[in-house]
């Protein structure tokens, strides 16, 4: 898979404050991943899941789609 966001992550420096959130089916497969632009704001949010930096994100993708 070219392009991809794994991909991006991989060759890219990794942000500093950059948040990611992910989302799952009922299956435990990973269906989403979201950038969050204000981490800060969306702690406060009553339902709001557990964020990742870019390394742990790479980590989580790496897991997941073993090439």
């Amino acid at each position: 898979m070219k392009n991809s966001l794994r991909d991006q992550l991989q060759k890219s420096k990794t942000v500093r404050g950059r948040r990611w959130i992910i989302r799952r089916d009922k299956e435990d497969k990973l269906i989403e991943v979201k950038m969050i632009f204000d981490p800060h704001l969306y702690e406060t949010f009553k339902n709001s899941k557990e964020m990742y930096g870019d390394k742990a994100l790479l980590k989580i993708l790496n897991k997941e789609f073993k090439i």
